[in-house]
This record gives C-alpha cells, sequence and structure tokens, in this order.
C-alpha cells in the first residue's frame, strides 16, 4: 500500500480545514479555503488568510486567537469573511490545541463551517420576538387609547343632547367629535402593523376609510408627492375588514415613495363594477357580482415602475405570495386585485371589494333604543363608564355601575330584582368579562351579555371573543352605537311596554 500523505483526503470533507503552528500561524488549508475565498492555498498561509476577515471582526478575532493562543485552550469563534461571490458569509471556526509526546505545545488543529443560514434564521426569530413585543405593547396602548376616545366621544353626546346649546357649540362639539374619529382610524392602523387573526369582514364605508387615511398616507408618502382622491357620491358599502384596506393604503404608499424619487402624485378613487361572465372569464380569480373599486394611481417624472409592480405577485392570472403580501391581503378580504402600467399614465391598482349586500330589516327608530330593564355595567375605565351610565339612564334603564367583576358579582348579589343584561369590558382586573359572565350566569342563567373592548383581536381571540353568537362592541362607539348595540341584544320590547316607556333625552 503506498504512503500517501493522509491529509489528501481532506480535501472531499464538506469543511474547511486547517492547521497553524505554535505561533498561530496558519501552515495547513484544504481546498475546500479556495472554493470559499476564490484564492489559491498558497496565497492564504500565514497569517495572510486574515486579510479576507470582515473589517469589522479582526480586531475581535484577532483579540480572542491570542487569549487562546496564550492560554494553550481550545477555542471556538464566529466570524465573516469574504466569499468568492463578493459577499462577506459567516464561518464558525473551532481549534483544538496540540501536544507532542513530552507535553510541548505544537499548535492547533481545527475546522471553519459556513453558519449564515443558522446566524439569518437566528436573527429572523429575534425579530419575530420583537414583532411578538411591538404587538403586545400594541394592543395596550391601542386598549387604553380607544378608552379616552370612548370618554371624548361619550361626552361630546351628551353635550349635543343639550337643548340650550349655541350653534358656534355645537360646531365646536361636531368638530371634537370629528378629529376623535380620526384618531381611531390611527388607532386601527396601529393595530394593523400588529399580528392579527384571520379577517372579520363586515360593512365598510370605503369613502370614508379612505378620508380617514389621507393624513397617514400623505406622512408616509413625504412632502415631495401629492396625494389626491375622488370619491364616488352615494358610494354602497363593502364588505372587507377595514385594517386590511388600510394595509393595501399603506403597503402601496410605502413602496410608491422610493419609486417616485423626483416627486409625482398618489390619486385615490373610489368607485362601482359590475363584473358580469364576460369580464371574469378574463380573470378566473374575479367571480361575477357586484364590487366596489379603490383605484390607487401612481404616477410621476421618474416613476419606477419596476418597484411598484414587484408587490404584485402573478404567474399568468393565478395571483401567488405568503399571506402578508398584497395580492394575499386582497384575497383574504374576498376581493381581486389587477394592475396596469403605461409610461403616460403611471402604474394603477385596481381593487375589487365585494359589495356588502345586508338583509331586508327594519331599523329601529331613535326612539326605539331606550328601555326599562336593568344592566350591570363592569368598566375599569372611569371616564368610559360614567358616560355609558348617563347614556343608559337617559334612555331610561336602571344600571348598575361597577368598576371591576368582584363588584360586578356583589352588585349582583345585593340587587333583589332581575338583571337582564350584563355589560362588560374584555379586560378587567384580576378577572376578564368572560369569566366574570360565566360566573353570573351560574345563579342568573337567564341574562345576557354584551362584551366591548377597545384592545386589539389578538387579545379578543385569547379571551375566545370571536366565537358565533357573542355579542361585541368594539371602543371607541358612540352613544347612539351603544344605546343600538344594548337594545339589540336585549331584543324587541314588548309591545305592550311601548306606550308606558317615554325616555328622559335621547343622545
Amino acid at each position: 500500500m503506498s504512503q500517501r500523505d493522509p491529509r489528501l483526503a481532506h480535501d472531499v470533507l464538506p469543511v474547511l480545514l486547517w492547521t497553524a503552528g505554535p505561533d498561530g500561524a496558519c501552515d495547513y488549508l484544504n481546498e475546500r479555503w479556495t472554493e470559499f475565498t476564490g484564492r489559491m492555498v498558497a496565497e492564504t498561509l500565514g497569517w495572510k488568510w486574515t486579510e479576507s476577515l470582515h473589517p469589522d471582526d479582526r480586531e475581535s478575532f484577532h483579540a480572542e486567537y491570542a487569549a487562546a493562543l496564550a492560554a494553550r485552550t481550545p477555542f471556538r469563534l464566529e466570524f465573516r469573511m469574504l466569499h468568492q461571490d463578493g459577499e462577506y458569509r459567516w464561518l464558525l471556526s473551532q481549534g483544538e490545541p496540540i501536544f507532542g509526546p513530552q507535553g510541548e505545545f505544537l499548535g492547533y488543529s481545527g475546522c471553519a463551517t459556513d453558519v449564515t443560514d443558522r446566524r439569518t434564521l437566528e436573527q429572523r426569530l429575534v425579530q419575530l420576538d420583537r414583532a411578538g413585543e411591538v404587538a403586545q405593547l400594541a394592543g395596550g396602548i391601542a386598549h387604553d387609547f380607544n378608552n379616552l376616545l370612548t370618554g371624548i366621544l361619550g361626552h361630546a353626546g351628551l353635550l349635543l343632547d343639550e337643548a340650550a346649546l349655541s350653534p358656534e357649540a355645537r360646531e365646536d362639539l361636531a368638530q371634537i367629535q370629528q378629529a376623535a374619529d380620526r384618531a381611531a382610524i390611527l388607532s386601527r392602523h396601529l393595530l394593523a402593523f400588529s399580528r392579527r387573526p384571520p379577517p372579520a369582514p363586515q360593512s365598510l364605508d370605503l369613502n370614508q376609510l379612505v378620508s380617514g387615511a389621507l393624513s397617514t398616507t400623505r406622512q408616509v408618502l413625504g412632502p415631495a408627492i401629492e396625494v389626491s382622491h375622488e370619491l364616488t357620491a352615494g358610494l354602497e358599502p363593502a364588505l372587507a375588514d377595514s385594517s386590511r384596506i388600510e394595509q393595501i393604503l399603506l403597503q402601496l404608499a410605502g413602496r410608491a415613495r422610493p419609486a417616485l424619487p423626483r416627486g409625482g402624485t398618489f390619486r385615490l378613487q373610489t368607485g362601482r363594477r359590475q363584473v358580469d361572465e364576460r369580464l371574469a372569464e378574463q380573470h378566473p380569480a374575479l367571480r361575477p357580482g357586484a364590487y366596489v373599486t379603490l383605484q390607487i394611481g401612481v404616477n410621476g417624472p421618474a416613476v419606477d415602475s419596476t418597484a411598484l409592480m414587484q408587490v404584485f405577485e402573478a404567474a399568468g392570472d393565478r395571483l401567488v405570495g405568503d399571506r402578508s403580501s398584497l395580492p394575499g391581503i386582497v384575497r383574504q378580504s374576498g376581493g381581486y386585485l389587477t394592475v396596469e402600467s403605461a409610461p403616460e399614465s403611471g402604474t394603477v391598482f385596481s381593487v375589487y371589494i365585494p359589495r356588502f349586500d345586508p338583509p331586508r330589516v327594519v331599523e329601529p327608530a331613535a326612539e326605539e333604543f331606550g328601555g326599562d330593564e336593568t344592566v350591570l355595567l363592569a368598566e375599569d375605565d372611569t371616564h368610559v363608564r360614567e358616560v355609558a351610565r348617563r347614556a343608559l339612564e337617559r334612555a331610561g334603564y336602571l344600571v348598575l355601575p361597577v368598576s371591576d367583576a368582584e363588584g360586578a358579582v356583589a352588585a349582583a348579589d345585593r340587587h333583589p330584582g332581575h338583571i337582564h343584561l350584563l355589560v362588560t369590558d374584555v379586560v378587567l382586573p384580576r378577572m376578564n368579562g368572560r369569566e366574570l359572565a360565566a360566573r353570573l350566569a351560574i345563579h342568573r342563567p337567564a341574562i345576557k351579555v354584551l362584551y366591548v373592548s377597545g384592545t386589539s383581536d389578538g387579545a379578543i381571540a385569547r379571551h375566545r371573543m370571536l366565537e358565533p353568537g357573542i355579542e361585541f362592541l368594539e371602543k371607541p362607539f358612540s352613544l347612539e352605537g351603544l344605546l343600538r348595540k344594548v337594545r339589540q341584544v336585549l331584543g324587541a320590547r314588548a309591545s305592550e311596554d311601548q306606550g308606558s316607556w317615554t325616555p328622559r333625552s335621547l343622545v
């Protein structure tokens, strides 16, 4: 059997092998180093191989390597090295000291492994953890913020009910309500960036959504891009999750800004469209029916249509991409997305949203929102609890206001008569609203429940508030919205009682 250098077999191993002498200088590298760095082995022996280290890693590498060399101990180092493709990649280098028969130190033997993929995965996991923290923070902020907005809207509504109010004061209060409504949209924008459960489509006023999102859209685009809008009068409601549509606007605005380096226009237009069989055949994923449309036109003197088109992932007419992509967001809303690009008109995105066709029901008149039932009101926010109490009492209800679950249980135990409805915040100190309702139902099985909350949908899902049949009112709400929902949960008033009740005042 011929005598060969056993190190020749090292060249077939899928790792970068090396050895170093007592002075720490490298005296052997296998051929994998050439494949990685693109440099011949002879050019990288000694200390020359460290020339390929990332400039930011050289000082720390030499310090840690010198410490291990002086102590004659094993080491494990991670650093970035220039790959032959021109990019830096992460290597994990491990070395073991070699000693002679008399215990003399002969140097090191070791290997290096490409761990770039592992490092990338670790960074992604860290980002996910941070995203979860941001989502938690957003939910907490939104809860407190929506409580404040509910109090502002409620007290403004109570003041507007005063007959002696001057026209100027009424106008001021109307402006306060409009500002609070815009603030509520900002709160939803905040939650749009947090983790959310599957969308919950509902009736959506697209004109109102676009109008409310203009300020945020302008902030995302910057002053160099002009934002305009054209709203179709009398537009039918759409069936969609409002946060998803807002997310579409923000994603496109974020893409449009770098795509318009010399400024340009960002135009929003709402409309309606009846999709017939012929149009549906041209777009297989688009079903025939009535749609509300949102067109977003992006144009400018140096518009980069390619950058904009990247948000539209398509293979023929079959949209692909994950749930967080723009087409994925549209599909989750039950809609369809098209895009057209031309040199003279820029790029136009058209979002088709199914029209909302509610069942025909007779809407009760404002005076039918009141009643004489007993309502147990559990709300830990003082302003929300006070404004809800006043509104319900003005409408004729007997209200038992409490600040927490323990107070609600005590009030229920003390009250001698029937309690028809529990109105409770989902998030209460020490005991959540779902637990409170279950506890009260033990002795009062006929009690009905209306949950309210201004927190994120994720928190609502954790408390199992999204199950079918559960009544829920989202903060911030108007006083009319509260009275309407309470009357809906309680059910229609008995006809024999209609004439015996007169509200003191309606809000």
